[in-house]
């Protein structure tokens, strides 16, 4: 009875064996091995391609082109594959458990040379009829419609250029020695230059001064340009320039008064061109020069000015 019971045993679990090795023949039998090709290009690089692993297989990516391995990205917080390697031409990765809907795992593969397309994107999910256990990755040449885009992105890039240098050209001309001659701004008279005296600067002890000066003289223009420092407490700017002849009094008309910079700030310099019409008074004249701010409250006098 006991040897009875003791056989019965045995046979039951060798059946229960035979069962469970009958069905993992049977799952092993339920997936299918494929072998892809992926080719991607630039107009794909970015959009995923679906990958299907499984727990227990082996999928393996290999690249026509060298990988960058240190910016390999796995989107896999759940640790949720139990081998994955990289190698500069291939990926070798096994799940440690099923990827259901809604679990892919993005896997995204940078190429290291550079070109087009920059990378790839793989979204890896379970199919319960087959595995990926092969798949050979190639980029894909650029098509001619993305080389005719590129090129009409450069061709609007330098048409760009040109309008721009052609401006700088135009600005040059005008305002550079053609531009000066064309308007009749400098004549067989030619340029005639002379300095400023230092240390005869009045700023009434409003902390304004001048390091430098000299003037311009044509035939139909004068300048006056001094470099002015502030050494006061609050910012200064000339907006008046007041000129007349020593000897005699007269005032001569000042066409504007010119900086680079908004204003002189304390402990600041800059320069500060006066701009006069043709001039008129004889050579060698001795001329006062006076720069007001708006409400008058800071001066610079240069009592003597010798053109």
């Amino acid at each position: 009875m006991c040897l009875s019971l003791a056989r019965l045993a045995l046979s039951l679990v060798l059946l229960m064996g035979w069962t469970a090795t009958a069905q993992a023949q049977d799952a092993l039998r339920g997936r299918e091995l494929k072998r892809r090709r992926v080719s991607i290009s630039g107009a794909t690089a970015d959009k995923p391609v679906m990958l299907h692993v499984a727990p227990g297989y082996l999928t393996t990516l290999e690249f026509d082109s060298l990988v960058d391995r240190d910016s390999v990205v796995l989107g896999d917080t759940g640790r949720r594959l139990a081998l994955f390697e990289v190698t500069p031409r291939t990926i070798v990765l096994k799940p440690a458990m099923d990827l259901g809907p809604g679990q892919g795992v993005e896997l995204t593969v940078p190429f290291a040379d550079g070109a087009a397309p920059a990378r790839v994107v793989f979204s890896l999910v379970t199919n319960l009829s087959d595995v990926d256990a092969q798949v050979m990755v190639s980029r894909l040449p650029r098509t001619a419609e993305e080389i005719r885009a590129e090129l009409d992105e450069v061709r609007a890039a330098c048409l760009a250029k040109d309008a721009e240098l052609e401006a700088l050209r135009a600005r040059t001309v005008a305002s550079g020695p053609a531009g000066m001659l064309f308007a009749g701004l400098l004549d067989r008279g030619g340029l005639q230059t002379g300095g400023v005296e230092l240390g005869i600067g009045q700023g009434g002890g409003n902390g304004l001064g001048f390091e430098d000066g000299w003037t311009h003289r044509t035939s139909s223009w004068a300048t006056v340009t001094l470099q002015v420092h502030n050494r006061g407490m609050e910012p200064w700017t000339p907006v008046e320039a007041r000129l007349s002849m020593v000897a005699s009094g007269e005032r001569i008309n000042v066409l504007a008064v010119r900086m680079k910079e908004p204003r002189i700030e304390p402990g600041g310099a800059a320069l500060v061109v006066v701009e006069i019409g043709a001039p008129r008074w004889p050579e060698g004249a001795v001329l006062r020069l006076e720069l007001r701010d708006s409400d008058g409250g800071r001066r610079l006098l240069i009592p003597r000015i010798s053109f």
